[in-house]
């Protein structure tokens, strides 16, 4: 069962299906950290449906919009 980052809860461990975005934001999103099959952690929402997650011992913030294109499951 495939969502979105945004729409994720708290506290729960996802793993990054894709990225629906174009290249050069993929790429951006790749030197964070963000590939498919990484294991990340939702541990904070933000106003206008941003999130911050949580990979190994970084806090990434990701804007609303930018969360909507990555695709995700529970893993």
């Amino acid at each position: 069962m495939t969502q979105t980052l945004r729409t994720c809860p708290l506290g729960m461990e996802i793993e990054i299906c894709a990225i629906d975005l174009a290249e050069h934001y993929r790429f951006r999103l790749k030197e964070l950290g963000f590939r498919e099959h990484e294991r990340i952690t939702v541990i904070q929402k933000t106003n206008f449906g941003g999130r911050v997650v949580s990979h190994g011992f970084d806090r990434i913030a990701v804007d609303g919009s930018t969360a909507t294109h990555i695709l995700v499951r529970p893993s």
